[in-house]
């Protein structure tokens, strides 16, 4: 997939949450182009030693884990997607993740088991995230935007419905441990791809000039809390 297409995915998402903050009522949408600079480490160095720890998972290791449904179509349009980024937490039996949320598709904040939460931030440049870094916020819970109802699936199909965010809808098969995400604009229940993880919560953030943006998916992969974002055309 050309990482060009929507160039506005390439701002920092510490960036993107500051400038969303600023209106409690608007997601902040980059203009295309902006972008980060500088070449900077998977995570950063922790600045709070109580924090849990955050690694980057290499983009290849978990590109596999995610396919695009062979029978998307939308009008000559095939589906997209790709892996920008993804970080594994390390939970605990004292402390482990009950809740994620985000205003889009970076930066995700976490409600742990403990009463704790952090916010996962990160810079994204070159098509990809790096300098991943947890940091201690206040556990206000996430705002509320309105989001339409997707299409359900089709009757006899055992899928879980976690979710939808910026016209994206996210079912989980718990038998097969698989996620599905439908497009946005779909008027049938239209698989996008599929992803071989237990999610328990999807973010997005759709590019404002092109039919596609970005996906954030948090859930458990082989049994790790993972947070995966992807670009994803459709």
């Amino acid at each position: 997939m050309n990482n060009r297409a929507f160039g506005w995915v390439r701002a920092s998402a510490g960036i993107t949450i500051a400038v969303a903050a600023i209106s409690a009522h608007a997601q902040f949408v980059p203009s295309a182009g902006y972008s980060g600079k500088g070449s900077r480490p998977g995570v950063a160095v922790p600045s709070d030693p109580s924090a849990p720890a955050l690694a980057r998972i290499p983009d290849t290791a978990v590109s596999n884990v995610f396919r695009v449904d062979p029978a998307y179509k939308r009008g000559l349009a095939v589906g997209q997607v790709e892996v920008v980024g993804a970080f594994a937490i390390a939970e605990t039996s004292k402390a482990h993740v009950v809740a994620a949320w985000s205003p889009g598709f970076l930066p995700v904040t976490f409600s742990l088991s403990d009463g704790r939460c952090y916010v996962l931030q990160a810079d994204y440049e070159g098509g990809t995230l790096s300098n991943g870094r947890l940091s201690k916020t206040g556990c206000e819970g996430p705002r509320k935007f309105y989001e339409p109802a997707v299409p359900p699936p089709p009757p006899g199909r055992s899928l879980r419905f976690i979710g939808a965010a910026w016209g994206y809808g996210a079912w989980v098969d718990d038998r097969a441990k698989v996620t599905i995400v439908t497009a946005p604009g779909a008027t049938t229940f239209k698989p996008l791809f599929t992803a071989q993880m237990t999610s328990s919560t999807i973010m997005a953030m759709n590019s404002p000039d092109a039919p596609g943006g970005n996906v954030t998916l948090v859930g458990k992969i082989k049994g790790r809390l993972t947070v995966v974002t992807l670009e994803v055309g459709y």
